[in-house]
């Protein structure tokens, strides 16, 4: 009896011995799948996309990429700082933002228009609208042209062929740096005896007044012309001792100022009585 239990018991554990090999034998033959090992620091990326062909190219445009300015050339200049450009067809007149020049029968327009046919003929150009029409109803723009890092109107004003139009540009800091510069080097327009002024005009600047009346008035006053210090502005306006506006803002002293009389004070005309 013992010696069956024994037989049955050693019979049970040689199947579970077999069964248990069979297992590990068919666990063996079939390797696992290996992880994908991670890409090295710098090794260039693969990617899993296929190649575009070149039927399937994308016509939507890069939004990283600057968009192109366009270029104008100029078809004639007719005067200093006023020319003529075809726009879509369209011949638009210009003038250059900022800067004035001598009128037709003023010492230095030969020049400055030489100066305005040598920068605008030469290349093609960039334009940039700063208001869309003047007094004369041109369009004023900021020119820069092709290959240049200085825009048209301060090198006209730096090289002293034309002036600085503080009111039409709220007193920009580069064109102000610049005539500065042209008068101290004493460029240019400012080489005559034309008194500066910023008028209405962006093209005028007029001559200087004769100075009979002002005499006339100080002889009757009994005041000595030299014993007057007169206040310039940056505008160019001449103000009396007196004055509200005398030695306010930039300006300089002058025993013979040169530009045009207050109209509060008459500057060196001196108020008329009544």
């Amino acid at each position: 009896m013992k010696f069956c239990l024994l037989f049955r018991f050693l019979s049970c554990f040689s199947l579970l011995g077999l069964f248990s090999l069979a297992n590990f034998s068919v666990a063996q033959t079939v390797p696992p799948a290996s992880p994908t090992p991670p890409p090295l620091p710098g090794s260039p990326k693969v990617s899993q996309e296929k190649p575009a062909t070149s039927g399937s190219t994308s016509s939507v445009p890069d939004p990283t990429q600057a968009p192109k300015i366009p270029e104008y050339e100029v078809l004639r200049v007719l005067s200093p700082g006023v020319f003529d450009v075809m726009v879509d067809g369209f011949q638009v007149r210009f003038r250059a933002w900022g800067v004035g020049f001598p009128k037709r029968d003023q010492p230095g327009y030969r020049e400055a228009l030489r100066f305005s046919e040598q920068q605008l003929l030469a290349s093609k150009i960039n334009l940039k609208t700063k208001q869309e029409f003047d007094l004369n109803n041109l369009k004023l723009v900021d020119i820069l042209p092709v290959g240049s890092q200085t825009t048209f109107s301060r090198q006209a004003i730096l090289s002293g062929h034309g002036w600085h139009l503080e009111k039409e540009t709220n007193r920009y800091g580069s064109f102000t740096l610049a005539q500065m510069k042209a008068k101290r080097m004493v460029l240019g327009v400012w080489k005559t005896p034309l008194a500066y002024t910023q008028a209405d005009n962006a093209s005028a600047m007029p001559m200087l007044k004769p100075k009979l009346p002002g005499a006339l008035f100080r002889q009757q006053q009994g005041v000595p012309a030299s014993g007057i210090s007169f206040w310039v502005s940056s505008l160019g306006k001449v103000h009396r001792p007196g004055c509200a506006f005398y030695r306010k803002g930039r300006g300089l002293i002058s025993n013979t100022p040169q530009g045009y009389d207050c109209r509060i004070c008459g500057g060196r005309n001196g108020k008329g009585t009544r």
